[in-house]
């Protein structure tokens, strides 16, 4: 891994860091590449392109949720799979805290190994699937994951009444279509769509931030 490219990436967004946090990150990315052969868990294979395409992609809502998360919160990250956006957000918000829900046993191997071998404190594992999840969360997150329609039935019941949903999407127009088809089936809630940039990467990116989300009533 590049990492005067992580460094500068990192600036770019705007994200403070130490050399803990670079530390952290490159052994999250070494991981990546010892295990990827055999448990596929992305589909680019060079370090530097994993780091813009996956990290810096993850990294690039870091000030989404420092607006719409405080300390002490705990964040689910649904469908976690290599730990996109999990663990790279528990390595840039140590004063977060975040579960990874991940049901496919391997990669909840995986999570684990990596948690372990970066030292990181504020996340572990949950091998479930969603909707055997009991606890109810502060925030909820997700990225490559199903359209919010198709999972509003068993993500809604994840949010605390007062909490905020943080999705990492792609054109925003996808994603106002999306929302359509959500009110469409019953659905309310207070939505945003926010514009993110990832350094290196020449590619749209959205944030949809859903606040007092509830399924009407009727």
């Amino acid at each position: 891994m590049d990492k005067e490219l992580l460094v500068s990436g990192l600036e770019r967004i705007g994200i403070p860091f130490d050399d803990g946090v670079l530390s952290a990150i490159d052994t999250f990315i070494s991981e990546i590449m010892l295990f990827n052969p055999v448990y596929k868990l992305v589909g680019d294979k060079d370090p530097d392109e994993i780091l813009i395409r996956h990290v810096l992609d993850c990294a690039a809502a870091y000030p989404v949720f420092m607006r719409y998360t405080k300390p002490g919160d705990v964040v689910a990250d649904l469908g976690s799979g290599a730990g996109f956006p999990g663990i790279v957000l528990s390595i840039l918000m140590p004063d977060r805290s975040f579960v990874l829900i991940e049901r496919m046993q391997r990669r909840v191997g995986f999570l684990n190994g990596v948690i372990a071998r970066t030292g990181i404190k504020n996340a572990t594992v949950s091998d479930k699937d969603i909707k055997e999840e009991s606890r109810a969360f502060s925030t909820v997150t997700a990225r490559a994951f199903h359209p919010l329609f198709d999972v509003a039935e068993s993500v809604l019941p994840l949010l605390q009444p007062d909490g905020v949903g943080i999705f990492y999407k792609g054109q925003r127009a996808n994603v106002e279509s999306e929302l359509e088809v959500l009110r469409g089936e019953g659905y309310r809630f207070d939505a945003r769509i926010e514009d993110v940039k990832v350094p290196y990467l020449d590619e749209r990116r959205t944030i949809c931030v859903l606040e007092n989300w509830k399924e009407n009533e009727g």
